[in-house]
């Protein structure tokens, strides 16, 4: 299925039709205000709410129940994705899309849900810019984001990292959003793309949360990922009955986390995606404020 993909962007770019930007694109929006476009690169300026506009009487996140969904929703070409994801999303304090395209569907039903949200381009295709979402009930107080290529396509794959308060706690809770290199002869590539993600969320000491589509669908690729969880001192969330999607027998859509606790968690089988998406709800483990 991945390298069906492949193909299909390496038509779509021999065909003229998809549009790579020349470095990180956000677009950005609060609820119910128009788009914002801007640069968000994590080794510049990080990107903060407050530069773009106002927000009124701001909420944080609630320590004892932290909800997140993470899925690939396959750039929406499968029937019921709007749907399922409608439903998904509902009651959710922060929900990470990869393959995120940004269409008429996708706009509304983020403004219907009077979501915060970033999308990190990694490319537009037939006038839609795609890549990795960061939805949040709460607004981010920062956010940022990386990118690197597909070694054999040159497609980017990107990264979305974004801050945010919690209620009584002297901590930021950092999310990251990552749909990982997939196509490659080597793991060279993978190697540098976690690298240049460990040393972005090195620099933050509070709880961490980095959910995505990793593709470690190999033994290399998974301990390079373990490698990076170790270093940053993150757990992976556990199945006993796990029905994420796998590819090569390995599955590809992993949470990492730590400074919390998982209180409840599920896989949701669907058929809109070829990605099963991950819904878990966390608790805050670490010191509070006073």
């Amino acid at each position: 299925m991945k390298s069906i993909l492949s193909s299909i962007f390496l038509c779509c770019i021999t065909l003229g039709c998809t549009l790579i930007p020349e470095q990180e694109q956000f677009v950005s929006s609060m609820g119910e205000t128009p788009l914002t476009r801007s640069n968000g690169d994590c080794s510049d300026n990080v990107l903060s709410y407050d530069s773009l506009r106002t927000v009124s009487s701001p909420s944080e996140l609630t320590p004892d129940s932290i909800s997140v969904l993470n899925w690939n929703i396959y750039k929406g070409q499968r029937r019921e994705w709007d749907a399922d994801l409608l439903q998904l999303s509902q009651l959710k304090d922060i929900i990470l899309l990869q393959e995120a395209q940004l269409n008429d569907e996708l706009q509304e039903i983020l403004q219907q849900e009077n979501l915060y949200w970033n999308l990190n381009s990694a490319f537009m295709i037939n006038g839609m810019e795609t890549g990795v979402l960061v939805a949040s009930a709460t607004p981010p107080t920062k956010s940022c984001g990386l990118r690197i290529s597909e070694p054999l396509i040159g497609v980017p794959k990107t990264i979305l990292i974004s801050s945010y308060t919690i209620t009584g706690s002297k901590e930021n809770l950092l999310v990251a959003n990552i749909h990982g290199i997939n196509i490659s002869l080597g793991i060279g590539a993978y190697q540098e793309q976690l690298d240049s993600l460990q040393n972005v969320l090195k620099k933050h000491d509070g709880p961490i949360i980095l959910a995505g589509d990793f593709n470690n669908w190999s033994e290399e690729r998974t301990a390079i990922m373990m490698s990076l969880a170790e270093s940053l001192a993150l757990q992976a969330l556990s199945f006993d009955d796990d029905d994420r999607t796998t590819f090569f027998g390995d599955p590809v859509d992993q949470i990492l986390y730590r400074g919390l606790e998982p209180v409840t968690h599920r896989v949701h089988e669907v058929t809109s995606s070829d990605h099963n998406p991950i819904s878990v709800t966390f608790r805050l483990v670490s010191v509070p404020c006073g």
